[in-house]
Parts: structure tokens; C-alpha cells; sequence
């Protein structure tokens, strides 16, 4: 094993520690956090094993697929192998060529993630925020945390599929090659 293997292995080691310490002690946003870490560092090395390792596509090409799509509203996506990309992004290059090895645990992952993303946005941005000129909540705090209950319980199964996705894909692919 590398060292920068080593060292990515340790501190997903520590992420996944930490992940449970929240999870257990009910520090839900901080688990939700973690889990977009784990789940954006996955879906960004997925893309580069796709790109630069299998050479299942090319950048210029995923770009050029994702901007018709209409929730870029005229902008080109910004993907990049070398600088972070946007969860969003990376859940759509991911639902462009997205590999349905048949397993139930899989269906609609692309969506489920995008799904999620959704809900983590809302317990990122709504712990306090209000619209100025209203002063109150949407939904009670009790509500709200139980909302990020959900989305960190969510997030772990989430991560622990798409860890398990791409491992399968990554087999198959070599398996093909072989």
C-alpha cells in the first residue's frame, strides 16, 4: 500500500469514528456533514477511476452531456478531476452513466443522493435562518432536529451504498478486462 493510501485509509478511519460519535451522540448536523464529506470524496474518485483508470469517458464529454440539462439555466457544469466539484454535479455525472448492476440496495442511488443532498441543504442552511421580515420558523426546533435525524441516519446508509456501488462497478470493470 502507498503512503498517501495509508493516510487517506486513516483518515477515513477517523471520518467514520467520528461519524459514529455523532451519530451516537446526537450531533446530527455534524454527522450529515461528514457523511457529504465521505459521500463527495467518493463520488469525485468514482469519477476519476471513470475518466483517467478506465477511460470510460472524458471530461470534455461529461460537460458537454451535462449542459443541456436545464438546472445548469445556461451555465456550463464546473467539473474538474484535480479542484472539488459541487456535490450536485458529481451526483449528475453520476446518474449520466450510472452502472445498475441489478442489486436492489442500488436502484435509483443517483436520485436517492440527489434526494438527500436536498435534505442536507435544508439542515445546513435552516438551523436559524429565517426571511427577515417574518421572524418565525417553518417548523419547530424539535421538528427541525428530527429532520436532521433523518438525514444523518440516511446519509451513513447512503454512504455505505455508494462505498458498495463502486466497488462493484470497479470489480466488473476489471473483471471485463481480465
Amino acid at each position: 500500500m502507498t503512503a498517501p493510501n495509508r493516510v487517506k485509509q486513516e483518515r477515513y478511519a477517523r471520518a467514520h469514528e467520528r461519524l459514529k460519535l455523532a451519530l451516537e451522540h446526537g450531533f446530527h448536523i455534524e454527522a450529515a456533514m461528514i457523511c457529504e464529506s465521505i459521500i463527495t470524496d467518493r463520488l469525485h474518485s468514482h469519477l476519476h477511476w471513470r475518466v483517467e483508470v478506465a477511460r470510460l469517458c472524458t471530461l470534455d464529454d461529461l460537460v458537454a452531456r451535462l449542459s443541456p440539462k436545464k438546472v445548469f439555466r445556461g451555465n456550463p457544469p464546473q467539473i474538474s478531476l484535480t479542484k472539488s466539484s459541487s456535490l450536485f454535479v458529481l451526483i449528475m455525472a453520476m446518474g449520466l452513466d450510472f452502472d445498475d448492476l441489478g442489486l436492489e440496495r442500488h436502484q435509483n442511488l443517483p436520485k436517492r443522493l440527489d434526494r438527500w443532498r436536498g435534505d442536507r441543504n435544508k439542515i445546513t442552511h435552516n438551523i436559524t435562518y429565517t426571511r427577515p421580515d417574518l421572524k418565525s420558523y417553518a417548523e419547530a426546533f424539535d421538528d427541525f432536529m428530527a429532520t436532521a435525524e433523518k438525514c444523518a441516519t440516511e446519509g451513513m446508509v447512503l454512504v455505505r451504498c455508494l462505498n458498495d456501488w463502486d466497488r462493484a462497478v470497479r470489480r466488473r470493470h476489471q473483471q471485463g478486462a481480465g
